[in-house]
């Protein structure tokens, strides 16, 4: 009769450790993607998990008529309920205002992203007429708003002339294109950044989705692993 067998403990816990490593790092080098589910505008929402524990996430709606854009970090707190902390901070915002006057189109911009745009596109809805301007001035100095008389046959309450596309030289990280947003006639357009976000999220299999206290301007989202390694 042989006597029980004693797990060699530093085995033991190279193991545990290896499988708890693997189980916390098999999700990343993932894209999540799906919609809010609050009773809200329904946002569609993107979160990219990448190697080394840092997040890309953002959020649009309506022709980018809302779309912001973050940077930051994914931690696991609790292994036994999948549950994980995201905090993110805004790269790049774009939110709709009420004009001050429409017979001008008004574009706000925080210095941070005004110094980095060195192409701001405005289309009218004809398709065939555009203005161009920059981010800051002769001198590198960043411009904190751009303002632009419209031409009111072009740009109206009519609809199919009711909107104007703006289009600048930053990219959506998930498709590689430009950005363009849709600005409705009597609005404004605001680019901003620096803003701070804190949100817990499970993801179990190839789902992901939120609890605790909403992010802030989405509300609760469900997503669907799209992308792997």
């Amino acid at each position: 009769m042989t006597g029980l067998q004693v797990p060699d403990m530093n085995k033991l816990t190279y193991f545990c450790t290896v499988m708890l490593f693997l189980s916390t790092t098999a999700l990343f080098g993932q894209t999540f993607s799906g919609f809010q589910t609050d009773k809200k505008p329904g946002y569609h929402c993107h979160l990219q998990i990448n190697q080394d524990s840092t997040i890309r996430f953002i959020y649009f709606i309506n022709n980018n008529w809302v779309y912001g854009e973050y940077a930051g970090t994914i931690t696991k707190t609790n292994a036994k309920l999948d549950l994980y902390r995201i905090n993110a901070t805004m790269t790049f915002g774009q939110f709709i205002m009420k004009a001050y006057q429409k017979d001008t189109l008004y574009i706000s911009m925080d210095s941070e992203i005004a110094t980095q745009l060195d192409k701001i596109q405005i289309e009218y809805a004809d398709k065939k007429t555009r203005k161009l301007f920059q981010g800051y001035d002769h001198i590198g100095k960043p411009i904190s708003l751009i303002k632009m008389p419209v031409d009111k046959k072009l740009f109206n309450a009519k609809k199919g002339t009711d909107y104007v596309t703006i289009t600048i030289n930053r990219k959506n990280f998930l498709t590689d294109k430009f950005l363009s947003f849709n600005i409705d006639y009597g609005s404004a357009s605001s680019f901003t950044s620096g803003k701070k976000i804190e949100f817990y999220a499970v993801i179990k299999g190839d789902q992901l989705w939120t609890v605790g206290t909403p992010p802030l301007q989405t509300g609760h989202f469900k997503l669907k692993r799209t992308k792997g390694i």
